[in-house]
């Protein structure tokens, strides 16, 4: 089977299972500098025209990467990293991937089980290094000298099976894999071995293309209550799911007179989805309230009157659509759960329904909502001081088809879901959700940009978010990817405005807002990224339209005041209110 006898037994073991892995699919790899892991790196090497390599200095940075390959590519991605501390560094990225169910395999160099708890240097305690945030953990064997079959074949199927659960179950799988020294190729080690096509375990999932079983639920009874279907962050994720979730949705809400209410990261938004629910509820919760069924997609609802809604109504039915089995309701108010695949919904399964018109008279209410509050909002835009909510509006109206953008946690995607109009002609929008975290959003977000190269990548981050991260600038260009970031600079962290602890002064300046006082016109030039100071609507405007229109990265920085916005804000929901209650 192999060519010959190899003297260094980390050679042939780490060959046997990155050939293994990559005959499963693996496709994209990041890696991050070090000495233990040098077996899987010139083994994954030995693949260099079949795979996606990306090298990182950082390994929190390497993993945010991964991250951003697997959520733009919609497979997964592989980290590699050494033993120690460097391992550590994956785990924000882990808990992001784990939250969101995106999928990505860690594997990690470790010591031998004699260094273990030694005292030797470099050396932590790995085993279930990330604890529930992992769906598949194993602590591999030592490679040895002169290994049985079955030894081989065992790291074979370990690979097929980690591949699988990775991409099946939409997660994360941690191998943790001890090496001893000497760790580069021997001496015999020259002619290397022939790469060869493993036969793998083959994973056939169970799964009935066109039938979601939702139509199974949707009784008389259910039918005869008004209802809301709610597409929530990461409903739809690659362009095969769009093409069939969107039509299938579609008539779904026309055979149930139930409207759709689309999150902008839902990329559900779209057609006659109601985009400006936010401000309806805030402005006429009346109409919320008389909802007795919702059908929801994705994660949890972003806003949180959205979220107050679920919480404090007795709905009659509350059916969740997980997209990998999860369980995501923290209102813990479900009545139904189904594991619905996007892709492999079909429109068929609405043959034969008909909705009827006391059902099209709530969805008509809804549209004449949407209608009302979305002229609001753009003539308060059109007419009144720009602020941050104006930002993502323009950012959300002005990006290309097919572009990808992401938005940063906080204030921005906030902002995007309340502001963002439809779009006709499609785009990607991607958030971190799952954790919701701040860290790795820029290496998130040009990992996106690699995964989907020739698109144009928009990147909208507050300051502190940017500052977390950073480091991830330098994968512009070490990896070769234009990038737009938009940087809405409020001097720190903005949203703290919008909670109570604000009337507590002086500790909630020193500790909640953490004004810094940063300059990133230097952060850009350290980077080589362009970089323009637009602060009124049309100077925005015309920097945008430059930078998603060239190839140059740039850097566009919007200087904001968190606590002015958050008056123009209300002004805007007040107008929204005045009408709405005039009109409905």
């Amino acid at each position: 089977m192999w060519q010959k006898t190899m003297s260094n037994p980390n050679t042939r073991y780490a060959n046997t299972l990155i050939d293994a892995l990559i005959a499963s699919g693996l496709r994209r790899v990041c890696l991050a500098p070090g000495s233990r892991h040098t077996a899987l790196v010139l083994a994954l090497a030995r693949h260099r025209n079949e795979i996606d390599l990306y090298s990182h200095l950082d390994e929190r940075c390497a993993a945010f990467f991964a991250l951003g390959l697997a959520f733009g590519s919609n497979e997964p991605a592989a980290l590699v990293c050494t033993s120690g501390s460097a391992a550590a560094n994956f785990f924000p990225a882990i808990i992001e991937a784990h939250q969101s169910r995106i999928p990505l395999l860690a594997l990690t160099a470790d010591r031998p089980h004699e260094l273990r708890q030694s005292g030797a240097n470099q050396t932590i305690d790995q085993i279930k290094l990330y604890g529930d945030y992992v769906d598949f953990f194993v602590d591999a064997p030592l490679p040895a000298a002169d290994p049985p079959a079955v030894a081989l074949r065992h790291l074979s199927t370990l690979a097929a099976r980690a591949f699988n659960s990775c991409k099946r179950k939409r997660g994360v799988v941690h191998i943790n894999l001890p090496f001893r020294k000497p760790f580069e190729p021997g001496a015999d080690d020259a002619e290397v071995m022939a790469i060869e096509k493993p036969a793998t375990t083959k994973f056939l999932d169970e799964r009935v293309k066109g039938e979601s079983g939702l139509s199974a639920l949707l009784t008389d009874e259910a039918l005869a209550r008004p209802g809301i279907i709610y597409f929530g962050h990461g409903s739809c994720r690659s362009e095969a799911e769009r093409k069939a979730l969107t039509p299938w949705a579609e008539r779904l809400s026309a055979v149930s007179g139930f409207p759709i209410l689309a999150e902008f990261t839902s990329n559900m938004r779209r057609g006659k989805a109601i985009c400006a629910y936010e401000s309806i509820i805030e402005s006429h919760a009346d109409l919320f309230s008389q909802a007795e069924v919702l059908i929801r997609f994705g994660s949890p609802p972003l806003a949180k009157n959205m979220q107050d809604f679920i919480q404090g109504n007795h709905l009659r039915y509350h059916i969740y659509c997980s997209r990998a089995g999860e369980w995501a309701d923290d209102s813990h108010s479900v009545t139904h759960h189904l594991t619905v695949n996007p892709a492999y919904v079909s429109v068929d399964e609405w043959d034969g329904w008909s909705s009827s018109s006391p059902r099209d008279r709530w969805s008509e209410k809804w549209q004449a909502a949407d209608r009302i509050a979305r002229h609001v909002i753009v003539d308060q835009i059109n007419a009144g001081e720009y602020f941050d909510g104006a930002v993502l509006h323009d950012v959300a109206d002005l990006m290309p088809a097919e572009s990808a953008l992401f938005v940063g946690n906080s204030l921005p995607i906030r902002h995007l879901d309340q502001f963002g109009p439809p779009r006709e002609k499609p785009i990607f929008a991607y958030a971190n959700r799952g954790a919701s975290g701040i860290d790795g959003n820029v290496s998130t977000a040009l990992g996106i940009g690699a995964a989907r190269r020739e698109k144009p990548l928009v990147a909208v981050l507050g300051d502190i978010t940017l500052y977390h991260d950073l480091n991830g600038l330098l994968a512009i260009r070490r990896c070769g990817i234009p990038a737009t970031i938009v940087l809405l600079n409020n001097e720190g962290g903005g949203i703290f405005h919008r909670l109570p602890v604000r009337e507590f002064e002086p500790h909630f300046s020193e500790f909640f807002i953490t004004a810094h006082g940063l300059d990133f016109r230097y952060a850009a030039a350290l980077y080589g990224l362009k970089y323009i100071r637009a602060d009124d609507r049309a100077a925005f405007r015309a920097a945008f339209r430059e930078s998603v229109g060239g190839s140059e990265s740039t850097l566009i920085e919007v200087r904001a005041n968190a606590q002015a916005d958050l008056r123009r804000r209300n002004e805007m929901m007040a107008a929204v209110r005045e009408r709405l209650n005039a009109a409905i």
